[in-house]
């Protein structure tokens, strides 16, 4: 993979588009969605090392450094509003990738793309609340909660 620029979680191509590091889910439930890379935190684990633990698991990528930006609570709830998942996310603004990225694991097919296309071709499906946001420099560190649709549950 050739870039002019790495930054966040995504990197400006030779092109000058920004492209953004995402995956398809392989596995249920939300099998076939498109969201950003995530996994848990172990016991005991700090934030950044998890973050930086999952990026390389999940893709044999690594960053250089690591901003905290936000923590994210998701609700999601059945069509009779009972509720099934409430998960918090913790959103880190990287620079600097670097390695072989791995492109389909069991659970998971990693890739590049503009938000242009994940937003208007039919091959993508991105969760609800996907947000690209094209902006290469980190933000203040914020708290947001959402709630969602609970498909496949």
């Amino acid at each position: 993979m050739s870039t002019s620029l790495r930054r966040g979680h995504f990197y400006i191509g030779l092109t000058g588009s920004i492209e953004y590091l995402l995956n398809r889910r392989l596995r249920h439930p939300y099998f076939g969605k498109v969201g950003r890379l995530s996994g848990k935190v172990q016991f005991g684990e700090a934030l950044v090392d998890a973050a930086k633990r999952e990026l390389f698991e999940e893709t044999g990528l690594t960053a250089q450094t690591w901003n905290l930006e936000e923590m994210y609570r998701k609700t999601r709830f059945r069509e009779d509003g009972t509720p099934v998942q409430d998960v918090f996310f913790y959103k880190f603004f990287v620079t600097d990738f670097s390695g072989t990225m791995i492109d389909t694991t069991p659970y998971q097919e990693n890739f590049w793309a503009t938000k242009h296309d994940v937003f208007s071709k039919n091959e993508f499906d991105p969760y609800d609340d996907l947000d690209l946001d094209e902006r290469d420099t980190p933000q203040d560190f914020k708290l947001v909660e959402a709630c969602g649709d609970a498909e496949g549950y």
